[in-house]
Formats: structure tokens, sequence, C-alpha cells
């Protein structure tokens, strides 16, 4: 009877607002009482956004990058905060609601509280700073967001992450989601493009590379470290689609930060496992010669298996005929040097948000048709969005953000080093080395200013620090369950006292 009364005002709805709005209001409505009896059911929404929607909808259209989580319609767009920060603020909300009805304090800031408060400071200066100086303000709110989604999302992981089985859920998200736009990303190459990819840049957004790459990491560690054989097995399973969807992608930076990110696990399995320091050395003199043979011998090769080795090398030196690479390259040394210019202008307090950068060698234009950006973005937000923050908040706010990441990395290496749990030892390194990545992808390719990475990026740091008490509270559950009488004692027990 409900269902008859409630359709045909669907179908009614549906007529006057659109199918796909009223859809998304369900889907919204159905989240939201998910979320207000399970917080933490919020996270793993917005863990399932940042893996499986694009930021923006892309040249081939694949469904996911339809859906309005990092973006409005046109018909919505101007409001102050987009789907997927509304979705975190409300699962912040009711998470405090349930720790003020158990009594708990309203929020915890974890070890990272202070680093990123610090940092927060600073680029509210430079929100202060550009507004009084000329800056836009509609500008400044599109760049500062990601800043203060990297903070929003730490605050979620580190509040709503209480138990084991929440962190093999996160990386069963991860493996499984790198798996499902692989899939995608074979689509396209396979049924659309029919494996051709002359005069295609990249076939998806360029954060999914990221994701592919940590993948691969994941399995190298699941290798080295500690064998967690069900999700071994399953990354190992994704990993076709995933390869080929990587490669057909085209972004040089990823190969970089990939091989910067195995170094660092190397490292600290190294460090961890004495027992293993001959085998490891071994296998890295072995890894070593045969990617530089493989470098050497493909670098210059045509074809998807020569595709890694190119992306390396043209970093450094793009061969004459690949035009593409030498503009790009040309394109980020002038970029880069505009933006040291830019420091050097504004020595003190930087040049704050909303403006764009001086240009003394003047850089060719990229795009001219976002209105949110007034027209070209790439001239308030750089390539390079390592010098990006440095440029909008000066040496202070540069030392603060490095400040942070450097608290993220040697806290992290300390809890590496304590726990004793081997999955839980995995999960920290693993962390570890995407901060790495995340830094070397950012010196080139907007990683600071994607939605996705920064949120991505949050939600583990927020993880990690949650690590020892996860592993202090499992110790504590299984002395409470040997310290417990079994069924006989119990029993004697029982039988002496009556």
């Amino acid at each position: 009877m409900l269902g008859l009364t409630v359709l045909p005002l669907l179908m009614l709805a549906g007529a006057s607002l659109g199918f796909s709005i009223v859809v998304a209001l369900l889907a919204a409505c159905t989240a939201g009482l998910l979320i207000m009896r399970w917080p933490v059911s919020g996270l793993f929404f917005c863990l399932a956004c940042v893996l499986l929607i694009e930021q923006n909808p892309l040249q081939f259209h694949i469904g996911t990058d339809q859906l309005n989580i990092f973006y409005w319609p046109p018909n919505m767009a101007g409001m102050i905060e987009r789907p997927i920060g509304f979705l975190m603020l409300f699962t912040l909300f009711m998470s405090i609601c349930h720790r003020l009805a158990k009594r708990r304090p309203a929020l915890e800031g974890g070890p990272l509280l202070w680093p990123f408060i610090l940092f927060l400071v600073c680029v509210a200066i430079g929100v202060l700073h550009g507004l009084t100086t000329g800056g836009d303000l509609k500008i400044t709110v599109l760049e500062v967001r990601p800043l203060w989604y990297l903070f929003l999302s730490y605050l979620l992981a580190y509040n709503l992450i209480s138990q084991l089985r929440h962190v093999r859920l996160f990386l069963w998200f991860a493996i499984f989601g790198a798996g499902f736009k692989g899939l995608q990303g074979c689509y396209i190459y396979f049924f659309v493009l029919h494996g051709d990819l002359t005069n295609q840049n990249e076939i998806m957004s360029h954060e999914e590379s990221f994701f592919f790459v940590s993948i691969l990491l994941l399995i190298i560690l699941f290798c080295l470290l500690y064998s967690y054989r069900p999700q071994l097995y399953a990354a190992l399973a994704v990993l076709p689609v995933v390869l080929i969807a990587l490669v057909a992608n085209k972004r040089r930076a990823d190969y970089i930060a990939l091989i910067v990110g195995v170094l660092v696990a190397w490292a600290f399995v190294f460090y961890l496992k004495p027992q293993l320091r001959k085998p490891l050395l071994a296998g890295l003199v072995i890894c070593t010669l045969l990617g530089v043979g493989y470098v050497l011998a493909f670098a210059h090769g045509t074809g998807s298996l020569a595709e890694p080795a190119r992306a390396i090398v043209s970093v450094i030196d793009p061969s004459a005929s690949d035009t593409r690479d030498q503009a790009s390259n040309a394109y980020r040394n002038a970029e880069n040097y505009d933006l040291k210019y830019t420091v050097q202008q504004n020595p003190l307090l930087g040049l704050g948000f909303g403006k764009q950068f001086l240009q003394p060698e003047p850089l060719p234009v990229l795009a001219s048709d976002d209105p949110d950006f007034g027209g070209n973005p790439y001239l308030y937000v750089p390539h390079n969005t390592i010098y990006w923050i440095w440029m909008r908040l000066g040496p202070a706010g540069y030392i603060a953000f490095w400040f942070l990441l450097g608290s993220l990395i040697v806290r992290g290496g300390l809890i590496a080093r304590q726990l004793q749990d081997p999955y839980l030892r995995l999960i920290a390194v693993y962390v570890i080395a995407i901060t790495f990545m995340e830094v070397m992808v950012a010196y080139a390719d907007y990683q600071l200013f994607f939605y996705r990475n920064v949120i991505y990026l949050g939600l583990l740091a927020g993880l990690l620090m949650r690590l020892p008490a996860l592993e202090r509270g499992r110790s504590a559950q299984q002395a409470a369950q040997k310290s417990m009488p079994t069924a006989p004692q119990t029993h004697a027990v029982l039988s002496e006292v009556s």
C-alpha cells in the first residue's frame, strides 16, 4: 500500500525535477540514514567516492564521471561546498553526536592535530593576505578547499576507525576500487579506442594512475613484509586490468612515484626484518639491473610494452620526435621559473590566494573555458603544487607544510617500528610510502589540488595514527579472553561456592 502511494509521487517528482535528481536524493537519504545509525559507514562512503568517482567529467564518459559528487550540475553550481564536503561534514557531525551520547569527548585530534592547526593557520593568513591585496574570493575558496578536505578527512578517519576490521575493509575498498577503474580503463582502451592511443594524452583522470600504482605498491608489500593471502590474491586478480589501464593512461609522474614508493617500502622492510637483509640486497641488485636494462632497451621503442620506459626517460630527456613530452617539460620548466620569481617578489607572506602568479616568462594558454577560474585555471593552480604552497603561503607556510608531512612520516616510522601485528605494520609502511609518492607526483601533476588524492591521503593519515590504539585494544581483548575461566572451570567454581 505504501509503495502504491509513494510510486506516483516519485514519478511526479521525476517528471518535474528530473529522474536523475530524484535518484540522487533517494540515494542521499538512504546514505544519510545509514550514517545516522552507523557514522563509520560515512567514512566508507567517502572512500568509495574517492576510489570510484571522477572529480570532473571525462573525454570518454564512463558513467562514474557523470555522478555529482565532486562537482555540482550546472543548475546548482555556485554553492559554497561540494557534495563530498557535505558528506564529510554530516558524517563528522553524526560522529560527534554519537560520541557525546556515550559521554566521550566530541572529537579527538590525534598526534597530527597541532601540525595541522599550524598549517591551517598559515593557510588562513594566506587567505586574508590574498583577499586584502586583490584576490578573488571565489577562486580563493576553490584553492583552499582541497587543503580543508585534507584536514577534514584526517579527522574522520582518526575518530571513526576503531576496529581492526575497519582497516581490513579499507584495503578491500582500495583493491576492488582499483579493479573497477581498471575495467573501465580497459573498456575505453579496447572498445572505444580499439587499442589505438594515437593523439591521446590520457584516457582517464590524472589521479587514476596514482591509485593504480598504489595497488602495485601494496602487492609488493604483501610479498616482502606480510602475506595476507586473501587481499594478496584479490590484488593479483585485478592486476592485469590495472596494468593495462595504467599504461594506457600515460601519466609519467606516477611511474617515478612508484619507484620512490618501492624504495621507501624496501628500506622499511630492510630495517624491520633483519633476517631478510641478504635476500633484500640481492633482490635490489637484480631488480635494479633488470629495471635499468628494460629502460635502456625500450626507452625509444614503440608500443604499449615500451610505454613505462619511455615515460621514465621522457621526464629527463624526451626524444626529439616526442613533441608532446618536450612541450610538457618546457611548460613545466617555465612554470617553475615563474613560481620561483613570484616567491622572490613576495618573500615574507607569499602572494596569497586568489591571484594569478607572476609570469616573467609568459606561459602558453592551456585552457580558456573554465568559468570557475575566469578562464585559465593553470595561472592560479600550477602543475607543481609543492611550489604552489610555497608561492601562496611564503616561507612560514611552506615550513608548516613540510612540518605536517614530516610529522606524518616520522610518527609513521615510529609506529611501524613499535607495532607487533604484522598486518598493521604493513599498513603503516604502506601509508608512509604513499606519502612519499604523493609528494613526488605533487611536484609535477596537480596532486595537492585533486580532491580524491588529498582525501585519500587524509584518510590514510588518520588511519595510521589510530594503529597503535587498535593494537593495544586487540591485545587487551585477547588478554581478557585468556583470563576468563573455561566452561568446566566455571562449573567447578560455582559448585564450590554452592
